[in-house]
């Protein structure tokens, strides 16, 4: 075969795979305006969004349904409403920094309530002991975002009082997984200082342990002391959801998460 033959069919081939590669990223599942709109009214993480960043975030959650598998544990029904739920709030990590970085979870389970886990540790002695822990969500590594939609489900609270977002926490350990661990370095966008970030968290989340520790009353919620994973995790629910609190409490990191999503939350009603 001539060599200018072979040529002209691998080129072919590229330009189809490009193709199929451009198609599947560009599909998502149609989300009927009703259903999108008592999401979104349901959903605080979406108050201080414009119409055109609502409008960004449900083409992204068009495209996590399109891309994620969602089962029910034990027979438990997943509806539509559950799938748009939680596809607009992982999608809100994403809004800004882009689609891909949640592309470590391809799987989400749903239980009504909390779940039990088995968990294995070893003591000091080398020991291992197993035993369970009941939980409200869990990012396996390398496998499926586990949430208790009972937590899971938008709600609004009378007080405005923060208790957290369990879809968050857990779409962070899924973003911070893309650097090989659950380690509470995800990867910088371009142009941040790795020196600058761990600086940052190591030096907060020292701080909270030495508090914890204390039995003083932590800044942030107290699992964050758990590692340096679990910092990073709690820290980003505190960004969207109490940002003021996070920038006094942690400056810094509230200055390397504010880069690294490209919003300024605690600062957004100053600039309106």
């Amino acid at each position: 075969m001539p060599s200018s033959t072979r040529s002209s069919g691998k080129t072919a081939i590229r330009s189809r795979l490009a193709d199929w590669i451009g198609a599947r990223r560009r599909r998502r599942e149609t989300i009927a305006d009703p259903l999108w709109r008592r999401v979104v009214g349901d959903l605080p993480l979406c108050d201080p969004l414009t119409g055109d960043e609502v409008a960004r975030l449900r083409e992204l959650a068009g495209r996590f349904l399109a891309d994620k598998r969602f089962f029910g544990a034990h027979g438990f029904e997943v509806t539509d409403y559950m799938r748009v739920a939680v596809a607009a709030q992982a999608c809100r990590l994403a809004l800004r920094l882009g689609y891909e970085y949640l592309r470590a979870c391809r799987t989400i389970i749903l239980y009504p309530e909390g779940f039990v886990a088995e968990r294995e540790s070893l003591d000091e002695d080398g020991i291992l002991h197993t035993g369970y822990e009941e939980l409200d969500g869990e990012a396996m590594y390398g496998g499926a975002v586990v949430l208790a939609w009972e937590e899971a489900r938008p709600w609004r609270d009378e007080d405005d009082m923060f208790f957290g977002n369990v879809v968050l926490h857990e779409f962070a350990h899924k973003i911070d997984e893309l650097t090989g661990d659950h380690n509470g370095l995800p990867p910088l966008r371009r142009g941040m200082s790795v020196r600058t970030w761990s600086s940052a968290f190591s030096s907060a989340y020292e701080d909270l342990c030495a508090a914890v520790d204390a039995e003083q009353e932590a800044p942030i919620d107290e699992y964050a002391a758990a590692d340096p994973a679990e910092f990073f995790a709690v820290s980003v629910e505190t960004f969207f959801l109490a940002p003021g609190l996070l920038e006094w409490a942690y400056p810094e990191v509230y200055a390397c998460l504010a880069e690294f999503f490209e919003e300024d939350p605690a600062h957004i009603e100053e600039d309106t």
